[in-house]
C-alpha cells in the first residue's frame, strides 16, 4: 500500500458573472490519502517535432469514497498527474462490500 496525494486548485471566478473560468494551481490544497494501490496503465513516446515526450498512464485504487474528483490532480510516486475521467466507486451489489475508488491519471514528461 502507498500514499497518493490529492491536489485541489482554487477556482478562478469571472469578476462579472461569478462563474468559474479556470483553476489556479499555484497553491493547491494537498490531501495525503493512505492505503492506495497503484499500477501501470502504459506509456507512449509519440514522435513530435522539437521533442520526444513520454506519456504515462496510471491507475490507482483509493479507499472507498476518497475525496477526489475529476477536476483534481494527484501526486503518484512523486509525479504530479492529471485525473482522466470520473473516479469510480466499486461496491458489491450483493454484499455491500466497498472495494475502493478507482481513478485513472496521466502525465506528459519532456
Amino acid at each position: 500500500m502507498e500514499t497518493v496525494t490529492r491536489l485541489r486548485g482554487t477556482p478562478i471566478l469571472d469578476p462579472y458573472s461569478g462563474k468559474p473560468t479556470g483553476i489556479d494551481w499555484t497553491n493547491p490544497d494537498a490531501l495525503p490519502i493512505d492505503g492506495c494501490v497503484v499500477w501501470d496503465g502504459g506509456s507512449d513516446e509519440p514522435l513530435e517535432t522539437g521533442g520526444t515526450p513520454v506519456l504515462s498512464d496510471f491507475k490507482a485504487s483509493l479507499p472507498y469514497g476518497a475525496d477526489v474528483t475529476a477536476r483534481d490532480r494527484v501526486i503518484i510516486r512523486g509525479l504530479t498527474c492529471e485525473i482522466v475521467g470520473r473516479p469510480f466507486d466499486w461496491e458489491n451489489p450483493f454484499t455491500g462490500w466497498q472495494a475502493g475508488r478507482v481513478i485513472a491519471a496521466k502525465i506528459k514528461e519532456g
